[in-house]
C-alpha cells in the first residue's frame, strides 16, 4: 500500500512585522515557502521539547510505509 500523508490546514495569526521577518528569512534559507518554514519549526520544537512524541511520529510513519 502506498504511504500517503493526509494534510490538514491550520490557521493562526501573527504580527505583520514577524511575518515580514519570516519572509526575509525564508528567502535567505533553504525553505521553499512560509508553510515549509512553519512545518520545520514545529518538527524541531517537538523534537527538542518532546523527543518521545517525535520518535513515535517516525515509528508510525515507518510502520505505515511497511504496509
Amino acid at each position: 500500500m502506498k504511504n500517503t500523508k493526509r494534510m490538514v490546514q491550520v490557521s493562526f495569526r501573527i504580527p505583520e512585522n514577524l511575518r515580514q521577518i519570516i519572509e526575509k528569512y525564508v528567502k535567505c534559507d533553504l525553505h521553499i515557502n512560509i508553510s515549509d518554514f512553519f512545518r520545520d519549526a514545529l518538527r524541531e520544537k517537538i523534537q527538542r521539547d518532546a523527543p518521545e512524541l517525535y520518535r513515535q511520529l517516525f515509528q508510525e510513519a515507518d510502520q505505515d510505509g511497511a504496509e
